[in-house]
């Protein structure tokens, strides 16, 4: 593969229009939702490109801004609604000025993310970041960034990240000396604009180290190149170690498996960090709802946006009652609804909508099995008990398992 795909902005590809999808529907209801917490939302498009592709297309920019508008106008906060947007790009600053001139007051900081970011976050303390990080190649995605992310004075802040989890195995191979055994058409349908390219050294190790946050990895493709495993294996146990380091500075992290055709193993992985169990849940839905809002973008390109189960097996409402029961059994002591249902995500992955572990759960309260405190707990119309099961808006919801 060429060092640079000069022709990478020319046509919206179905796997770009895949990632932007899961983050435009994402910002739609998170915009709406944090307003409310009268704290500025402080955006940045961490890699942002042109802003449009030359076909038309919308870049992730142009989606961002566009949801933003809509979410101000919308808002009931008497114009005490604040949204500032960022947007880092090395080769395509004068682009995106161009591109972007319609939305006043953008902010467009012409360099790379990892020499600018910390100083457009300087100012940003007190309020809820949110950071598009979808990188050109791997080589920019220190981990160390996002544990100084998480320790920053925000309200609150969240990440989804593009991980090219195949292209770090790789160039894992390449700097250990070992063969990758798939073939570069193993890439085709997955066109970077900037490949990243290591060559066997100790730098190199120390780069790819930085990148996953730790030498986890060696094993990994130790194992790889051993035979004991394959390269999807490799894949799926490099994403899921990944996820279990940035735990260690986010207590919500999702793995979304991107797949570009059907019945395909996954390419790439979305992940999502936040310490904040609204989001978690938040995008877990945004997950699941991602199969009627990309219905079009799947039967036309064929492809689907991510597993269920590792097997690529649906899980039956069966498998999801008595998971849901494995989990809430564990609630010995009064637990946040919420808190509760982010964590069943970050351990069985967005297997379903929230509202049907909702559903399960006023199954099990009529059976006597859960204790739930609603707040408030009567209705001010009807002065009947409430029987939400979902937070936010006034209302709070802590449940307790009956032994």
């Amino acid at each position: 593969m060429a060092k640079k795909n000069d022709d990478f902005f020319v046509e919206k590809k179905p796997w770009s229009k895949v990632k932007d999808e899961l983050l435009g529907c994402y910002l739609k209801p998170y915009v709406a939702k944090i307003l409310y917490t009268r704290k500025p939302l402080a955006y940045v498009d961490c890699f942002a490109g042109k802003g449009k592709f030359d076909d038309g297309n919308p870049g992730s920019p142009l989606i961002a801004l566009d949801i933003f508008k809509q979410g101000l106008a919308s808002t009931k906060l008497d114009g005490k609604a604040r949204i500032g947007a960022a947007f880092i790009d090395l080769n395509y600053a004068s682009d995106l000025e161009t591109n972007l001139h319609d939305y006043p007051g953008v902010k467009i900081v012409p360099g790379a993310y990892e020499d600018t970011i910390e100083d457009l976050l300087k100012s940003k303390t007190g309020c809820n970041v949110f950071l598009y990080i979808d990188p050109y190649g791997i080589k920019a995605l220190d981990c160390s960034k996002f544990d100084a992310f998480a320790n920053g004075q925000f309200n609150t802040i969240e990440l989804l990240i593009n991980m090219n989890s195949f292209g770090f195995i790789r160039e894992g191979c390449r700097v250990m000396g070992q063969k990758f055994k798939m073939d570069d058409t193993f890439f085709d349908d997955l066109v970077e604009y900037d490949p990243t390219r290591l060559e066997a050294s100790d730098k190199s190790v120390e780069a790819l180290n930085q990148i996953a946050g730790g030498d986890y990895w060696k094993s990994i493709i130790e194992q790889y190149a051993s035979g004991k495993i394959d390269g999807y294996k490799a894949e799926e146990y490099f994403s899921e170690q990944y996820c279990q380091r940035l735990s260690e500075s986010y207590t919500y992290v999702l793995n979304m498996p991107i797949r570009i055709q059907q019945n395909q193993h996954p390419k790439y992985r979305m992940i999502h960090a936040t310490n904040h169990p609204d989001g978690c849940v938040l995008m877990a839905d945004n997950i699941c709802n991602r199969w009627e809002l990309l219905k079009d973008i799947q039967t036309g390109g064929q492809m689907s946006l991510f597993e269920t189960d590792m097997n690529n097996q649906i899980i039956d409402a069966a498998q999801i009652r008595d998971q849901v029961i494995d989990h809430f059994s564990q609630c010995d002591s009064w637990t946040s609804l919420t808190e509760a249902e982010a964590v069943f995500f970050v351990k069985h992955g967005a297997i379903c909508k929230s509202g049907e572990i909702g559903k399960v759960l006023k199954s099990l309260e009529k059976e006597g099995r859960l204790a739930v405190d609603r707040t408030p707990a009567f209705s001010e119309k009807t002065k009947k008990p409430t029987a939400f099961m979902t937070e936010g808006h006034g209302q709070t919801v802590s449940v307790k398992w009956v032994k």
